[in-house]
């Protein structure tokens, strides 16, 4: 015969039920706030179409109109009256049209600055004259940039371009300078090599009829190499191509000494005495010869830029510019449905007297509230799932893991409505929970790396782009969208975190105003 239960088994199991009973109530209360809100929802057509495809019009437009985010500079070239000798109008278009927007080559600078400062130009260069000339002495040739621009980073960018012309400018002067100087000392090396073979002649007896002759070359050789110096580039250049180069102007300084000193050794009637620098003059002079058979042979460019570059991109290049912003635009997107349905959930049932129902009603706050988030959740959810759809035929990669992509999505989400439902429970009508909305937007847009890295900012501004939701979730999108990592653990600590305590709060402050209803 079975057992009969004793009495502290039966209570034991009447517990179980009550509390198996109790988690049914209050899961079941907390499906009715849910259903009330997906119910309240899908009863405003209206305000599904503005939240799903004007969203989803912004963004096609963004992807469809995108071209380029470098200013285009509006810009004239002043000319000397009679041009620049040496360069052609063609020459021109073309170096400077590479970075600027060419409006207009000219003569008259009044015209052109009267066009910039009635703002139809954003630049004017003034070139001058003698801006092939290699300034030895005296203050350099400049080329004068005047600027209209109003937009700091406008202007910027007008600096660098400006920066990088000049220093085009200063390397085709160089090679069509270093060119020159090649066809001038290729003449000169014939005169190095004779005067080597006449240098031989000295280490032999050198003939009374001879000795004036012979003076007479080394004084020539002498201005050779006078001639020679003021023909090859600064040192700086050939010291840069490195190698025999580097040594073309100390062996000529040397050569000049030797040269000195044997021409006085020949009036004086004593070259026995210095075999030794009639020696090295010769090898002076044979090191010339090879430096300069390979200064000619050297391309002029490489005179100029010894250094060149080699550039490339693991991922084969950069995103297009569409791509690499569409991930922050979904951050926006998802967080402004988020805090705008938040921001007029609470404040409108305070203000139509549902919380005086609520407060009498067998339902705690916190079921109203969880029911509140799932209700906007699903349906936020639904409308990113839109959004993502028409990312992906707009051609933007989802590279990394689809369940961590649902994830960071799910989280900002919650953390979004969390800042939405602060707003409000803080705010005392519709229209100042739409105004804070519009200020959390404007925030997001400036402070969360969607257009300006946070790098840019000073600690300060941190504490409230860390405070964004969209800082996090435009990060893991990132990452998890166009590089396809997983999200930086800081990622998903910053949107928990911002849930937990908008949570937190929300509980707190609407209780408070459950009491005083």
């Amino acid at each position: 015969m079975a057992e009969l239960p004793t009495v502290g088994e039966r209570a034991r199991a009447g517990d179980e039920r009550i509390a198996g009973a109790g988690w049914r109530r209050w899961l079941i209360r907390v499906r009715a706030y849910f259903l009330k809100e997906v119910n309240e929802i899908r009863r405003q057509p209206l305000l599904i179409l503005s939240l799903i495809v004007g969203p989803l019009l912004v963004l096609i437009l963004f992807g469809a109109t995108y071209v380029n985010s470098t200013p285009r500079v509006r810009t004239a070239v002043v000319l000397p009256a009679g041009g620049v000798a040496g360069i052609s109008e063609e020459q021109i278009r073309q170096l400077i049209g590479l970075n600027f927007d060419l409006r207009l080559i000219t003569s008259d600078r009044t015209a052109a600055e009267a066009q910039l400062a009635a703002g139809e130009l954003d630049l004017v260069q003034i070139i001058p004259e003698q801006v092939r000339m290699l300034a030895r002495e005296g203050p350099s040739p400049q080329i004068e940039f005047r600027s209209n621009a109003i937009n700091p980073l406008t202007e910027g960018w007008i600096q660098y371009l400006a920066y990088a012309e000049v220093n085009e400018i200063n390397k085709e002067i160089l090679r069509i300078t270093a060119a020159q100087a090649q066809q001038e000392a290729a003449s000169i090396r014939v005169r190095v090599v004779d005067a080597e073979g006449r240098v031989t002649e000295l280490e032999r007896d050198v003939s009374e009829a001879r000795k004036q002759a012979a003076q007479e070359d080394l004084r020539n050789l002498g201005g050779f190499l006078e001639q020679l110096e003021g023909v090859l580039p600064a040192q700086e250049v050939l010291a840069a191509s490195g190698g025999d180069l580097a040594r073309i102007r100390p062996t000529i300084e040397r050569l000049k000494g030797s040269l000195d000193r044997l021409d006085r050794a020949i009036a004086e009637d004593r070259l026995d005495e210095i075999v030794s620098e009639i020696a090295t003059a010769r090898g002076d002079l044979q090191l010339l010869n090879g430096s300069l058979e390979l200064f000619i042979n050297t391309p002029p460019d490489r005179l100029v830029s010894p250094v060149s570059q080699s550039y490339s991109n693991i991922r084969g290049g950069a995103y297009p510019a569409v791509v690499y912003y569409a991930p922050g635009v979904l951050a926006l997107l998802v967080q402004h449905t988020a805090v705008t349905l938040g921001a007029l959930a609470l404040v409108r049932e305070r203000l139509m007297g549902a919380f005086e129902v609520f407060r009498v009603a067998p339902v705690s706050l916190t079921q109203l509230i969880l029911g509140k988030y799932l209700g906007y959740t699903v349906f936020i959810g639904l409308a990113t799932l839109v959004l993502i759809v028409a990312m992906a035929l707009l051609g933007v990669p989802l590279l990394g893991n689809w369940l961590q992509f649902a994830g960071v999505i799910l989280l900002l989400i919650v953390a979004s409505l969390g800042v939405g439902f602060l707003i409000s429970a803080l705010s005392g009508s519709d229209s100042q929970a739409i105004q804070l909305a519009m200020i959390s937007l404007l925030l997001s847009i400036f402070f969360s790396g969607f257009f300006i890295a946070l790098d840019s900012f000073a600690w300060p501004a941190l504490i409230v782009a860390y405070a964004i939701p969209m800082t996090h979730g435009l990060a893991g999108f990132q990452q998890i969208m166009l590089r396809g990592i997983p999200p930086n653990p800081w990622i998903w600590a910053g949107l928990s975190l911002i849930a937990v305590i908008t949570f937190a709060l929300v509980v707190l402050i609407t209780r408070r105003q459950f009491h005083n209803a």
